[in-house]
């Protein structure tokens, strides 16, 4: 029997087996430990590593913030006093020798410090802007600018038309989705931070994002609805959207750094990182037909820029089961 075939094909077998076949491509997964931040349709996602953000007293324990769509904060000219903001209760701001980490440490800040003054120097430091500031202690030192507010009183902020008026154009903006109105209310420093829900993802939206927003079709994971669990997810128009325009859209009523009872539903309903933004809670009533359960509300977060109110920051609550 002529053994030749059977071996030609066993042979090629065998080296099929060998060959090395091509990988299956593997997804790339996007971190869900930290906060997306919103990015418009004609800027392409990208695996950013999230920004290490000064402000731990020890080396191996700093605060993360979330990448951003080439977001550069506006420089601002000095308007004392400041606020810090940002810096979570149990963490302090670093007061640096020198603008960056690599300097010593000479003082700190606690999360809800106010009275802070600058001097009018500042400057860049590992892609951050410092400023330096009189340090409580004695003489002076530098922090990182992102932890800072200008700093306005509550019976200021609550007395001043300018606010009101920033809360009707975010109004206007919404009901008639206008970007360009949005993207102008948007603080330049901080961007908006925006809160589906009241412990769920942050996203932040620099101007330029806002005034993209009503056109994007970037998803974000907005995190577990209350009382269900199920994750959100969705576009800006699909899930924050329909909220906004229900709560602007009706017979609502404003409440000056008051959060009302919504307590009842959030132990903290105005995060304690925020302690030094004012803030207004924009409030729909519920109705009869639904005993008053279908009430909804947003907190619009206020900070001042160069002496002028922008938009910092807008969360959401409902009624929870």
């Amino acid at each position: 029997m002529n053994r030749t075939p059977m071996i030609l094909l066993l042979l090629a077998l065998t080296l099929s087996a060998c060959a090395p076949q091509a990988a299956a491509p593997t997804p790339m997964a996007l971190p869900t430990s930290q906060p997306l931040t919103a990015i418009p349709t004609s800027t392409p996602a990208s695996a950013t590593a999230p920004v290490v953000v000064e402000s731990a007293t020890q080396p191996g324990n700093p605060t993360f913030a979330p990448p951003t769509a080439a977001f550069v904060p506006q420089v601002t000219a000095m308007n004392n006093p400041y606020a810090v903001i940002l810096v979570l209760p149990g963490d302090v701001l670093n007061i640096r020798s020198a603008a960056g980490v690599g300097h010593g440490i000479v003082g700190t800040l606690q999360p809800t410090a106010s009275g802070v003054n600058r001097t009018g120097s500042e400057t860049n430091a590992g892609g951050d802007r410092w400023v330096e500031i009189q340090n409580p202690a004695g003489g002076t030192g530098w922090v990182n600018a992102h932890f800072l507010t200008e700093q306005v009183s509550s019976a200021s902020f609550c007395a001043d038309p300018r606010v009101t008026n920033l809360l009707n154009s975010l109004k206007s903006a919404m009901l008639n989705a206008d970007g360009e109105l949005l993207g102008s209310l948007v603080s330049p420093v901080h961007g908006m931070d925006l809160r589906l829900w009241r412990y769920g993802t942050v996203a932040n939206y620099s101007p330029k994002e806002a005034a993209w927003v009503f056109q994007s079709d970037y998803e974000v994971s907005w995190g577990p609805a209350p009382g269900s669990g199920e994750e959100t997810r969705g576009t800006f128009n699909a899930q924050p959207l329909p909220k906004l325009t229900e709560v602007f859209g009706a017979n609502y009523s404003l409440h000056c750094n008051d959060t009302l009872d919504l307590a009842t539903f959030s132990l903290e309903p105005f995060p304690p990182e925020y302690a030094n933004i004012n803030f207004y809670t924009v409030y729909k009533p519920g109705s009869e037909t639904y005993g008053g359960l279908d009430w909804r509300a947003w907190t619009v977060g206020v900070e001042y820029v160069q002496g002028q109110p922008k938009l910092f920051s807008l969360i959401h609550y409902q009624w929870e089961p």
